[in-house]
């Protein structure tokens, strides 16, 4: 009598920790979940969260999720400990060296945990309306995405900051640029922000642009809406000193862990920084 050994059946890895990932799962999480993960376990701080992973958008993104797999998202989400998280895509296209995806897919705020399913398989369903601008970028069409879900940074100030000048092109210089509130109105366009220069030599700051800052972007009553900024602040910097400099050395600090200039989303809670996207800088 021969003996047959079963081949193992890989069991799909539908979910995964944030602190699980590195900047080499980017076919598992996607690109925007990799960096995160990679930057997590740097000890750089970055929201807690989980990602529904590439495998089971081929599994499941044109049907409903299985109710065990739905339990499990809750599960989740229940031990983030958090009452509102974001949404957001991960594809495995999205923030290389090459191309940035930004503003292709759809990103969900202060999401409540009734509807968090219902917005992931929102993210998932912005893929298609993505796949005419990927073949137009680069005439492949392949957009498997990963979505990642994170606790919710309640915001004072948020913006971006470029390890390398991206104006000038400067790479002694990095450039931050800030608003009040949640940082969706920047990303749009909707709002002109504070702008600062430091030296990332010395990290003098060199030059300071404080603009009119007439509406922010807050969490209030259920949803997100914008609001006028109150007219005591509206026309004071966003960061003060110390923060900019601290913002820098950071920025700074994550441009040496990928060796490579940075394009970096940021939030500040309480004065502290939390890193919510780095990608590498592509108008350069």
């Amino acid at each position: 009598m021969v003996c047959v050994k079963k081949k193992k059946v890989m069991q799909p890895r539908l979910l995964v920790k944030l602190s699980d990932l590195s900047q080499s799962d980017v076919a598992l999480a996607g690109g925007k979940a990799s960096s995160l993960g990679e930057l997590t376990n740097a000890g750089i701080e970055v929201p807690p969260g989980f990602v529904v992973t590439t495998e089971a958008y081929r599994l499941f993104s044109q049907s409903e999720l299985p109710q065990q797999l739905q339990q499990k998202i809750l599960a989740e989400y229940n031990n983030l400990g958090a009452e509102r998280v974001s949404v957001r895509s991960s594809a495995v296209a999205e923030d290389s060296s090459s191309s940035s995806w930004a503003g292709q897919f759809e990103s969900y705020l202060n999401v409540t945990k009734d509807d968090l399913v219902k917005r992931i398989n929102d993210c998932w369903q912005s893929v298609e309306n993505a796949q005419a601008y990927a073949e137009q970028q680069s005439g492949k069409s392949d957009m498997t995405m990963a979505v990642i879900v994170q606790k919710m940074v309640d915001s004072d100030v948020s913006g971006v900051a470029f390890s390398k000048n991206p104006i000038t092109k400067n790479d002694k210089e990095v450039m931050i640029e800030a608003t009040y509130g949640l940082g969706e109105l920047l990303v749009q366009g909707m709002v002109t922000p504070d702008n600062y220069l430091v030296d990332k030599n010395t990290l003098e700051i060199l030059d300071k642009k404080i603009q009119s800052k007439k509406v922010m972007l807050v969490y209030k009553d259920g949803s997100n809406k914008e609001q006028p900024v109150q007219d005591d602040v509206a026309n004071k910097p966003c960061l003060d000193d110390s923060n900019i400099v601290e913002l820098s050395r950071l920025t700074i600090d994550i441009e040496i862990h990928y060796n490579a200039p940075q394009d970096i989303e940021w939030a500040l809670e309480n004065d502290k920084f939390f890193i919510l996207q780095s990608r590498p800088i592509t108008t350069i």
